[in-house]
């Protein structure tokens, strides 16, 4: 993974530049500077203008679905984070049995 944007601390410092790519250490290092959140992409996501926008929904097979549900069933998925979280974990489970 790459950073897609630059990561900044809150004095507006720039820690990371933006297409730099991520190491265990670099996240180490930004959690100690107190950065819990980066915008990250990975090598097989579009460029961000080509992106869709809107909510996609993801097809997947009963046993997927109830493999999912299990891992996610202490999860409010009520929640709006945990909702995305449960749906990019499917999309992906889908996208690996695929290959």
């Amino acid at each position: 993974m790459v950073t897609a944007t630059e990561v900044k601390d809150r004095m507006g410092r720039t820690l990371l530049a933006s297409d730099e790519p991520l190491t265990v250490q670099k996240l180490k290092t930004l959690k100690a500077w107190g950065i819990t959140e980066i915008n990250v992409k990975t090598p097989n996501e579009p460029e961000e203008d080509s992106k869709e926008e809107g909510p996609v929904t993801v097809k997947a097979p009963p046993e997927i679905i109830k493999e999912q549900e299990t891992l996610f069933k202490y999860a409010d998925r009520r929640h709006p984070a945990m909702a995305e979280l449960y749906e990019v974990c499917l999309a992906r489970k889908v996208q690996m049995r695929q290959e």
